[in-house]
């Protein structure tokens, strides 16, 4: 939180001191973080036509500012979400009585889910997903993770391997349903009235420019594509660089990383044209910046950082992936993707480059890769639909 910044504003909703709902008996979804709150949205607009009350709550102040600017019309009230202590959860259960709760991908608190069992109120998991790594955790405390899962009433599972996953963890009594993921449904919205960055707007250098975008990056991955860019950029001088780090705050550090090469660069901030490389400094632009590339590196797959940021919006505009070995948060279809070819699973930082060469040197096989990844996308909508005619069918 220190970190971060941004909690002073609403503090007290941490210990309970919410905002009262301004229709009775809402549904309460709760999405921690950006991510989640994002693949919200087709969710929360259908259920503003069919005029079902929501209150949104969320745990992070990035997301917090998200829901305030973008998703405050689509929702009755929001907040942000207590601490999972009795004394806070019971407090902000008395104030927003809900009729249904509903958590997102893997996020369960056994405060919030106990009160729900207290007032007899039904608690649904969309979009669940068990990593390997929780599933792995999950196993070591079978007994206990049995309980935790027996307050669910019905899992919306994101693939088949994730509803294997549950199956093996929950008692036999949860009903689990593969509904699909719904980031996928909201990456294919998104796309379709993304305000998209123009290379006009980047300077003319970029207009014929061969453009490797780095999405969500993390801690270290700057500097290898930097240091690939510098490289490549002898055979290639076309080639331009867009970094787009995972947190904002970061800004300082990836600056301070710049700074000590022989390139040119601005941030989005302080925007200038026809630099070297273009560092995105803001939150929620990444599908602006996503139609302007021609190779994508997905950020956090590479150690010491693991689980993967999502490769479903460079799919949705049909761009060529590659990533690191630590895709986890992923799996199933990042194994689509490459059974497909629709993306590249690098072992290492020089396979990484050696990908990214190959697709320079060879650019329809990068198009043949992006084209793939975009017909997946599109075979695998309908998450959205699954649950709304499941829980509220009209």
């Amino acid at each position: 939180m220190r970190k971060r910044g941004g909690y002073r504003k609403h503090f007290f909703n941490r210990f309970g001191w919410l905002p009262k709902p301004q229709q009775p008996s809402p549904v309460w979804i709760q999405a921690v973080s950006v991510g989640e709150i994002e693949s919200l949205r087709p969710l929360l607009v259908t259920l503003k036509q069919r005029n079902i009350p929501v209150y949104l709550t969320t745990t992070t102040s990035t997301a917090f500012r998200i829901v305030e600017k973008k998703y405050a019309s689509l929702v009755d009230t929001f907040g942000y979400f207590s601490l999972d202590f009795w004394v806070f959860s019971a407090l902000a259960w008395r104030r927003i009585r809900p009729k249904a709760v509903l958590l997102t991908e893997s996020e369960l608190w056994p405060e919030h889910l106990f009160q729900a069992k207290k007032h007899s109120v039904p608690v649904y998991l969309i979009n669940g997903r068990v990593s390997d790594r929780t599933f792995s955790r999950y196993q070591r405390f079978l007994p206990i993770a049995r309980i935790l899962f027996g307050f669910l009433t019905k899992i919306f599972a994101a693939s088949h391997a994730d509803a294997e996953r549950f199956r093996a963890l929950c008692p036999k009594d949860i009903p689990i349903i593969q509904a699909g993921n719904l980031k996928i449904d909201a990456a294919v919205k998104s796309g379709a009235s993304v305000s998209v960055i123009s290379r006009k707007e980047l300077g003319a250098q970029w207009h014929n420019a061969t453009v490797l975008l780095g999405t969500s990056t993390w801690s270290g991955e700057e500097k290898m594509l930097v240091e690939f860019f510098l490289k490549a950029r002898k055979e290639f001088p076309q080639l331009r660089l867009i970094l787009v780090p995972r947190h904002v705050e970061r800004t300082h550090e990836v600056k301070t990383l710049l700074q000590t090469y022989p390139v040119t660069f601005c941030l989005r901030t302080q925007p200038t044209q026809n630099v070297d490389i273009y560092v995105v400094n803001t939150t929620g632009e990444l599908r602006s910046f996503l139609p302007t590339a021609d190779l994508v590196f997905i950020g956090k797959s590479f150690s010491p950082h693991y689980g993967g940021q999502t490769p479903i919006e460079a799919a949705v505009f049909g761009k060529p992936m590659v990533y690191g070995s630590h895709m986890e948060n992923f799996v199933d279809i990042c194994a689509e993707f490459e059974h497909l070819h629709a993306a590249v699973r690098c072992a290492d930082v020089e396979h990484l480059e050696q990908q990214l060469l190959f697709w320079l040197k060879h650019p329809e096989n990068a198009v043949s890769c992006g084209q793939a990844a975009r017909q997946w996308i599109h075979a695998h909508q309908g998450a959205v639909k699954a649950v709304m005619d499941d829980l509220f069918p009209q």
